[in-house]
């Protein structure tokens, strides 16, 4: 009786689309506040207004190349685990995950190449 429920449940998706938007949140937004607020010590520890301006642009910039670089992985990661695209991708927009399909920023992700078929 048990196989039969192992079976069952290794056919269905392992990862809903609320349960993937929530670890996209932990693995790709969160980063980018740390990042920004780390960005800002320096403004507080050394002043002036060259470490305002460093930080003013410095955490945003670097928040949005981790933004650009985590966000394909998360989609790859979620897709493999079995999240509906479709769904995950619409909550993520509403959560502030993602960009909507089309979308100038959308169009920032630093995407992987699709490897090449054998030769």
């Amino acid at each position: 009786m048990e196989m039969e429920n192992e079976s069952e449940r290794s056919s269905e998706p392992t990862l809903t689309p609320k349960r993937a938007v929530r670890v996209g949140q932990l693995v790709v937004n969160v980063p980018v506040i740390i990042i920004i607020g780390l960005m800002a010590v320096p403004v507080f520890l050394f002043g002036g207004p060259v470490w305002g301006i460093a930080g003013a642009f410095g955490g945003p910039i670097l928040g949005w190349i981790w933004w650009s670089f985590s966000v394909p992985r998360w989609r790859e990661w979620a897709k493999e685990k079995g999240a509906d695209e479709e769904q995950t991708q619409a909550l993520a927009v509403r959560a502030g995950l993602v960009w909507p399909k089309g979308h100038f920023f959308e169009k920032t992700e630093f995407r992987r190449r699709k490897k090449s078929q054998a030769r």
